[in-house]
């Protein structure tokens, strides 16, 4: 009784479990292949558009405090920055990788000295990095500078090129970013007041 019972019953054979398995991984690693693929796409995209947008906003930044080259709050004799003002005061870094300006960049009523240039560079991968530190009009000298502070992370390149002008804080500024495994994208930025 048991092998007639069998006998009627429809299933798969084992050929036909094997081939159904063939073909299901024959469609599904492709599939799964182009998905990784249009992942990894997006995720690329996302971080270069993140790179970039914090290379803007650094160059921004860093065009503003330029253009303030020299600015003092009305009525601030500073002896660090005597009238008129030269070059030489008013930016007194002037290197093709590293700058570094005289003014009231942040409205205290204060001379502060800010610089930029690269830093903890790791494969030619380098931080956009920036500090200060404030004229000390009772004493008449600089203060201690701040910690440097990354204001720009995955720069390849930074290049400032000065040009000639009525006024010394005339800067021409070029930055490189470049994500890795990519070609490099570039973020330019013509400063003058």
């Amino acid at each position: 009784q048991v092998s007639t019972r069998w006998r009627d019953e429809q299933g798969f054979t084992v050929a036909e479990v094997l081939m159904a398995s063939v073909l299901v991984v024959i469609i599904f690693i492709p599939l799964y292949t182009m998905f990784l693929a249009g992942n990894r796409t997006f995720n690329t995209g996302v971080d270069r558009a993140e790179i970039q947008q914090n290379a803007r906003v650094a160059l921004q930044s860093m065009s503003r405090e330029i253009r303030m080259a020299g600015y003092e709050s009305p009525g601030l004799a500073n002896p660090a920055c005597p009238s008129p003002k030269a070059a030489a005061c008013v930016l007194p870094t002037q290197q093709a990788a590293r700058i570094g300006l005289r003014a009231d960049v942040d409205g205290d009523n204060t001379t502060e000295e800010v610089e930029y240039e690269l830093r903890n560079c790791v494969n030619l991968i380098c931080e956009l990095a920036r500090r200060e530190r404030d004229w000390d009009s009772a004493t008449s000298t600089w203060g201690a500078w701040s910690a440097y502070e990354s204001i720009a992370g995955n720069i390849e390149g930074l290049t400032f090129t000065y040009l000639p002008a009525l006024t010394p804080s005339r800067v021409r500024v070029r930055v490189n970013v470049r994500e890795t495994n990519t070609a490099p994208d570039v973020a330019y930025m013509v400063v003058s007041d």
